[in-house]
């Protein structure tokens, strides 16, 4: 490491901005005291992390402990960047949160029939920037 490394704490907007530039990301859970973290493709709709699933673990644990961390990252040799959110899951059933969601134009990783829309809303937002 050079005398040039640095720790960057990034503003609320900077780690929005960073997330709307990401495809995927991490969501991580925890029921009954076991933690899971599944690879998710992703949107950022008015500053919640929106996301497609279908039934499975994901809606399971997200419907039992609706308690979440999300992270999204990026690294190069020069720069490593990461935004954390940790918020609340919420099952959308309204047809307005469903249409906003859809809004996003968010493509799922695996088109695999995913018809259940996620939605974060944080508590918190952290990122730092990492640089050598």
């Amino acid at each position: 490491m050079t005398d040039k490394a640095s720790t960057t704490t990034l503003s609320a907007d900077e780690c929005w901005e960073f997330l709307g530039d990401r495809p995927v990301g991490r969501l991580a859970t925890a029921v009954a005291g076991e933690p899971d973290i599944f690879p998710i493709s992703f949107a950022v709709a008015e500053r919640h992390v929106v996301f497609r699933t279908h039934p499975g673990s994901k809606l399971v644990e997200v419907a039992v402990n609706a308690r979440v961390a999300f992270e999204a990252d990026e690294w190069t040799p020069e720069v490593a960047t990461s935004v954390v959110v940790k918020g609340t899951a919420e099952i959308l059933d309204r047809d307005a949160d469903v249409a906003a969601a859809e809004a996003t134009g968010l493509v799922s990783y695996l088109d695999d029939g995913k018809d259940v829309w996620v939605r974060i809303t944080p508590t918190t937002v952290t990122g730092r920037r990492l640089t050598r």
